[in-house]
């Protein structure tokens, strides 16, 4: 409503009605003092004295929640006191019907309602410009602020387009994550999203997936002012659901009971899908004790635990149907705990054993193969031949226990393409690990050639290598004859990041 015509009706001389309303002229309905404006009132019992008119010089106002006339009054009446009181509560019932449409999305659907709010988008900035007092301008501007939000073209966007979007944005990220030794113990891209308006927060709620990716990472030692964190994660946790995959990255260190929320993740390993889990040595006796369940989902896990063996994994005897696995230590005696033909990809930290051949046959779809260390436990007593299909495989040439020869006997890889190897490091390469290198290569080398493989990338690298590092003679001539007849491109060929050519016009020339 505009000023001036609050400040013309606040100073009417007419008697007000113990009904609420203003007397006025014949043929003109009175007015209501109405908390949300003012309202016409069509009550019969009213006293015709004056007849107010619109001339064209004074056209009429409006109510800024009806959009009905106001009675024009005369101009040369001057008014006794600012009617700022009147225009702040009907502002203050604007800002509430409004501030429910935004938080609801409820958008105009229709042509004649767009036009509407136009209409009172146009009266409020009126009221804005010639508002001179500080509190009701500012509460003019935060209506219009409001107003103006109903037309902006995002909230057109159906439901289903604005969930794509939060999951494109979540795609990226490690969802919730929480570290007990951090100042900022809980994060997650997911919180963001759900403090922008109510429209955004419900469809970020109603998504469970967009709750089912959770890190806990434990550390007894710094166990402090957790509480708080621990009532948001168990919010979380139920807002992903009961049947939603999840996948969750666990880590617990130090000695003591693990707390509850971590006991709340594991009741839910059912729906796991892809699982990290590290596990100090302090907390070794807690592993047995949570887990007591199946993994019907479980696809993908890294299981990184010093002093475990893979026999006692709580998880690998349940036999979850893995295609991935990440392990710190594996024993060829206990190799049938991963047995599966899902497994395509396997990591090894150090494995231990005679030959690779035993491993390769409990997992005969395995495609991506890295072992970190290899401890040969004596020679193979078998003949029996191994045909794997790998298709990818990483080395690491360390090899303890003083056998060198074994670990590829009666193997052959005739879909390998892809080969990586760690060297030794260069700078502490003694004759003893020269020796052992040359023997390993050699025998790979053998394998490479009777299995008739076709290798697209060849890459060797040393530990610890620097540009200007001195390679050791023993080591070069190795290589060289690791190079020659081998069956590779020779341009998918490398050494220490160098082309296998240049590798030789810098080294061997």
């Amino acid at each position: 409503m505009g000023i001036h015509a609050l400040v013309k009706l606040r100073t009417h001389k007419q008697p007000l009605a113990t009904s609420g309303t203003i007397t006025s002229d014949a043929n003109v309905p009175p007015y209501k003092l109405d908390p949300k404006g003012l309202t016409s009132s069509h009550s019969p019992t009213h006293s015709p004295t004056h007849s107010p008119t619109h001339s064209p010089t004074h056209p009429p106002t409006y109510s800024p929640t009806t959009l009905q006339p106001t009675p024009s009054l005369q101009p040369t009446q001057q008014p006794t006191q600012q009617p700022y009181s009147l225009l702040e509560s009907a502002y203050q019932a604007l800002y509430a019907e409004f501030l429910a449409k935004s938080r609801q999305n409820d958008i105009p659907d229709s042509p004649v309602a767009r036009d509407r709010l136009h209409a009172l988008i146009a009266q409020t900035r009126s009221d804005l410009q010639t508002c001179s007092e500080s509190t009701i301008h500012n509460l003019i501007s935060r209506v219009l602020e409001l107003q103006e939000s109903l037309l902006a073209p995002i909230r057109t966007l159906p439901s289903e387009v604005l969930t794509e979007i939060f999951r494109s944005v979540l795609a990226s990220t490690h969802g919730i994550r929480y570290f007990s030794w951090r100042p900022t113990k809980l994060s997650g891209r997911i919180f963001p999203l759900t403090w922008i308006c109510f429209w955004w927060r419900n469809a970020a709620l109603s998504c469970s997936t967009f709750w089912s990716t959770i890190t806990i990472h434990y550390d007894s030692s710094h166990a402090v002012h957790t509480t708080q964190a621990f009532v948001i994660l168990t919010q979380c946790i139920w807002r992903s659901g009961i049947s939603v995959p999840m996948s969750v990255n666990i880590g617990l260190r130090g000695v003591g009971s693990p707390p509850t929320i971590i006991a709340m993740l594991v009741a839910r390993a059912h729906r796991w899908r892809h699982a990290k889990l590290i596990f100090g040595p302090g907390s070794l006796q807690l592993i047995g004790n949570l887990f007591r369940t199946k993994f019907p989902l479980l696809e993908d896990l890294v299981f990184e635990c010093d002093g475990l063996d893979s026999i006692k994994n709580p998880i690998l005897e349940r036999r979850p149907p893995l295609r991935r696995l990440k392990l710190t230590q594996l024993s060829e005696s206990y190799a049938h705990v991963i047995a599966s033909r899902n497994l395509k990809v396997l990591e090894v930290g150090s494995y231990s054993g005679v030959s690779l051949a035993k491993l390769l046959r409990m997992c005969p779809c395995l495609e991506f193969l890295e072992l970190r260390s290899f401890e040969s436990t004596g020679y193979p007593d078998t003949n029996r031949p191994c045909q794997s299909f790998l298709l990818s495989l990483s080395l690491s040439l360390e090899i303890r226990g003083g056998v060198a020869n074994g670990p590829w006997e009666c193997v052959t890889l005739p879909k390998l393409t892809d080969l990586r190897i760690r060297l030794p490091s260069l700078f502490s390469c003694e004759e003893a690990d020269s020796i052992s290198t040359r023997a390993t290569l050699s025998e790979l080398k053998e394998v490479l050639m009777r299995s008739g493989c076709a290798l697209q990338h060849v890459k060797l690298f040393p530990a610890s290598y620097g540009g200007g590092a001195r390679w050791p003679g023993a080591l070069l001539a190795t290589l060289e004859q690791f190079f020659e007849g081998l069956p590779a491109k020779p341009e998918g060929c490398f050494v220490a990041r160098l082309p296998v050519e240049e590798w030789k016009k810098l080294y061997l020339t």
